[in-house]
């Protein structure tokens, strides 16, 4: 017998419906807005807050539920108010203790909005408002007795939604199992089965949604758990107070390999918030939203209001493999749809939340326009993160819900001006910023000015005006006449390539090829060739040998017998070739002289062109200009290996120079009061600036380094625009001398400065660089032994960032939310040091011994020519005379006395 009432007592309590009054996205929607009054559901409290219209006065109220042991499934608001409408909300949910459902609606009956404001006037805007008209005793219950039995026998009836028409004349409520019309101003209610009604009785409906033509769309999902369940919509028409199904739209993955496919969705028919949908219908009628968070994705449908059917073809977006997408949804202007795009692991573990405003127009794409939160409009402390619901009015105010029951109310504002949400429950109208714009009413962000435009550093713009030409125009530009010549984005660096030795680095090898080559590129290279010379005067020497002949052989003047004999006793003096034997060697060898002249002045001005910092103008004496006595050779030198003691001054130098590091941001509006730097090590810590100054568009700061490796971050507090920015660092030279070694140190001193920007962008709020300092050092050799060796030092800076991490463009600052840029700058010392040595390529020992070479070489070349001409061409010319002789005998005879004969030619003296 005890067993026996156990049993019974036990199953209306395991049946009992004890729903967590802690969730505000439980089993329907606890918020509701129109442009007269907000509602929200708290079931924890047992009461409805309910805010009147203006919404940024203090007009809140709050009333309790009319009874404690009910749970506020929804609540829903007409969409369209008039000055004659009633103010009245309805509402559904279910008897917590006797688990019958029920629909109610309670009706406003004090002093209107309108009337209360004029009469208290804005010295008493914070005056607390007459909530008396809110009364428990105007409720209107309809409990449904005849349904508790449903509830008692499946779980389906948890999903009970609701709408109100437009007109606030009926509200229509649907479960699994029943249908409910609810006459607003009669106070009557009338329900059918849904059995009957529905064209697949599974159907378990999650949101509904009513167009201005009172045709319904009834969203939830079909299938079973033993299968799968599927996101199914109704669309439904009002016949004579009888909801009639006109057509039904299921969804369809987009293949059948998706990850969306394989979802059974097997206990949708347990109530789970992650199975949560939501719809709402276009202004026009003829368009309607579904949010299938389940799915991760938005569909937009058609509808035919003639034919009140569902277009076959519809466009869907997907926000990637997880579950969150359309858990909200909603519609702001013929072509702009709102979506709550939140993220959730597929256990429904929330990442983020994010309020996107896409466009529609062209029915294919869905375009981003802002994304909330965002740099402009951030979230108040008195909302939280999770975002769980909105609701929209006709006048386009936006009304948020997080997921603790707090609420934030998105007053649409003007042209030229955005909707601040940093702080209460209610945003309020900003000026647009210097480099933004809004053109439109709304509760959009303000945009950036396309690049190429500006607001020559104006706030509250609804449009951007050209810039100047040839000026500075990144997106976002808060000015229009910064020259892109401008001083800001120039570009510095001392360092140079280090020469590379000539290809020859012998000096014997050097002189030969400026010796005897001739160039005739140009008249330059014409005139510095000794060849060139040489060869002029052996032809005119070749010319006064021609001469002396004529002189010997035809002359019969004793003045040119006498002559003859002077300069043949002169030639024979020069003969250097010949030993003072030959004409021809005295004549020759003036052409030698010629080409050692030239050698000895060459090697003279060559060695002197060392080292290369002292070489101040071309080689003049040669056909390359850029000849020099200098080899070079350049080496990656650990920093770990020690310095020998000649090298360690260079490295004390380089180490203990002062740097300040200066930095431009350019085309901001930033001054230097909106800044601070810090040193980031273990802590923060913050840093005194050497001197900042900021201009109409530039803010420039600088700051002495502590130490050549730095960690440093610059932060700016507001949400200003900034085109480019440019980092310089500069440092004092020193010399140092030390005269046990001969050897002179020169720190030189460092100015460094590169700008970084990218077209059609602007920096980013979270940037960062890293800044890379390298030891190049140069080791010059002297000249002469006993010279002086010379070590000079230069810090090459290396600024090392990708320009695209940097700066961002118009779509990657939509998804931008940080109300401050932070610029991080890390310098450090690389592992590694250049070293560049110079040497001269001859000594003068070496410079003396070659030109003697050459000297001798060019005597026994003139030599080896005379002998070569002596032993084979002549004897070859006589054996060819020889031939021509005998053959033309005959004729040498009447010719005898006009030609020379071969005892003549014998007879000539070389």
């Amino acid at each position: 017998m005890l067993s026996a009432l156990l049993v019974v007592v036990l199953i209306p309590i395991a049946q009992t419906f004890i729903p967590d009054s802690s969730l505000f996205d439980a089993y329907g929607l606890k918020l509701a807005a129109n442009d007269a009054l907000l509602v929200e559901a708290i079931n924890a409290n047992s009461a409805f807050i309910l805010r009147f219209s203006p919404f940024d006065y203090s007009l809140t109220c709050t009333i309790a539920y009319n009874d404690s042991n009910q749970y506020i499934y929804a609540v829903a608001l007409q969409s369209q108010t008039t000055s004659n409408d009633s103010t009245r909300f309805v509402f559904i949910g279910v008897n917590e203790e006797t688990d019958v459902p029920f629909i109610g609606s309670l009706t406003y009956t004090g002093v209107s909005v309108t009337t209360y404001i004029a009469a208290a006037g804005n010295s008493t805007r914070r005056g607390k408002f007459p909530c008396t008209g809110w009364q428990k005793s105007n409720y209107r219950i309809h409990s449904l007795m005849d349904l508790a039995n449903d509830l008692e026998q499946t779980d389906t009836n948890s999903f009970f939604v609701v709408t109100v028409a437009s007109d606030g004349r009926y509200a229509y409520a649907f479960t699994n199992t029943f249908l409910i019309i609810y006459d607003l101003d009669q106070d009557i209610i009338s329900t059918q089965l849904g059995n009957i009604t529905w064209l697949d009785t599974s159907f378990l409906p999650r949101a509904v949604d009513i167009s201005q033509n009172s045709l319904i769309i009834v969203l939830g999902y079909i299938g079973s758990s033993d299968t799968k369940y599927t996101p199914c919509a109704y669309l439904l028409n009002v016949i004579n107070l009888i909801l009639t199904v006109m057509d039904a739209w299921t969804y369809t993955p987009a293949t059948n390999t998706s990850w969306q496919a394989s979802l059974t969705n097997w206990d949708a028919d347990i109530y789970a918030s992650k199975y949560d949908l939501s719809v709402s219908w276009g202004a026009a009628g003829d368009r309607v939203l579904f949010g299938l968070q389940i799915m991760n994705t938005i569909v937009l449908v058609s509808v035919n209001q003639v034919n009140q059917n569902f277009d076959s073809a519809y466009q869907t977006l997907s926000n990637g493999k997880a579950v969150g997408m359309g858990k909200a949804v909603g519609w702001l202007d013929f072509d702009l749809i709102i979506v709550l795009v939140n993220t959730y692991s597929f256990n429904y573990i929330w990442s983020s939340s994010q309020v996107i405003v896409y466009n529609v127009s062209n029915n294919i794409t869905f375009t981003v326009l802002s994304i909330f939160p965002n740099i402009q409009q951030t979230l108040s402390d008195t909302f939280g993160p999770i975002i769980l619901s909105f609701a929209i009015t006709q006048n386009g105010t936006v009304a948020l819900l997080d997921s603790l029951g707090n609420y934030y109310i998105l007053l649409p504002s003007s042209a030229g001006s955005f909707s601040d949400t940093s702080s209460g429950t209610c945003s309020s109208q900003t000026a647009c910023i210097a480099g933004t714009f809004a053109s439109e009413f709304g509760i959009s962000p303000c945009s950036l000015c396309p690049s190429g435009t500006t607001t020559n550093g104006l706030t509250s713009q609804s449009s951007c005006v050209s810039c100047s030409n040839d000026s500075f125009c990144s997106l976002g530009a808060a000015f229009g006449d910064i020259s892109t010549s401008s001083a800001l984005l120039t570009n510095i660096n001392q360092a140079r390539a280090y020469p590379v030795s000539p290809q020859s680095i012998r000096f014997d090898n050097i002189l030969i090829e400026n010796m005897f080559a001739i160039n005739s590129e140009s008249s330059n290279c014409l005139v510095h060739s000794p060849l060139f010379w040489a060869l002029i005067v052996v032809a005119v020497g070749l010319f006064v040998w021609i001469l002396m002949f004529i002189f010997e052989r035809y002359v019969k003047n004793p003045l040119g017998k006498k002559t003859h004999k002077q300069m043949k006793r002169f030639f024979k003096k020069t003969d250097l070739i010949g030993e003072g034997e030959m004409v021809i060697g005295g004549l020759f060898s003036f052409a030698i002289i010629v080409l050692v002249v030239f050698a000895y002045t060459f090697s003279t001005l060559y060695f002197q062109r060392y080292p290369i910092e002292q070489v101040y103008e071309g080689a003049s004496f040669a056909c390359d200009e850029s000849l020099t006595n200098a080899q070079f050779s350049s080496g990656l030198m650990p920093i770990g290996i020690p310095p020998d003691d000649i090298e360690q001054p260079i490295f004390t130098l380089l180490d203990a120079q002062p740097l300040i590091l200066s930095i431009d941001f350019v085309n901001t509006v930033f001054n230097c009061t909106d800044m601070t730097v810090s040193q980031i090590k273990d802590v923060s810590l913050q840093m005194t600036l050497s001197s900042c100054n900021d201009s109409a568009s530039t803010m420039s700061l600088s700051l002495a380094l502590p130490s050549h490796d730095i960690n440093l971050q610059i932060a700016l507090t507001g949400t200003n625009t900034i085109g480019a920015f440019r980092l310089s660092i500069q440092g004092p030279g020193s010399e140092l001398m030390n005269t046990t070694f001969s050897t002179s140190y020169t720190l030189q001193d460092l100015v460094f400065s590169q700008a970084l920007s990218y077209n059609g962008r602007l920096l980013a709020q979270q940037a960062s660089c890293t800044l890379q300092l390298t030891k190049i050092i140069n080791r010059t050799y002297p000249l002469e032994e006993d010279g002086e060796t010379k070590f000079s030092g230069l810090w090459l800076p290396t600024l090392s960032t990708s320009v695209d991490n940097v700066f961002v463009d118009e779509n990657e600052y939509k998804y931008s939310t940080s109300t401050s840029t932070v610029l991080s700058i890390v310098i450090s010392e690389t592992s590694s040091y250049v070293l560049n040595v110079q040497k001269p390529i001859t000594a003068k020992q070496e410079l003396v011994f070659t030109n003697l070479l050459y000297t001798i070489v060019c005597l026994e070349i003139f030599g080896l020519g005379f002998l070569i001409f002596k032993l084979i061409v002549i004897p070859f010319f006589k054996s060819i005379i020889r031939y021509f002789r005998q053959r033309c005998r005959s004729a040498a005879n009447h010719s005898s006395l006009d030609k020379p004969t071969l005892t003549e030619l014998n007879d000539i003296h070389l």
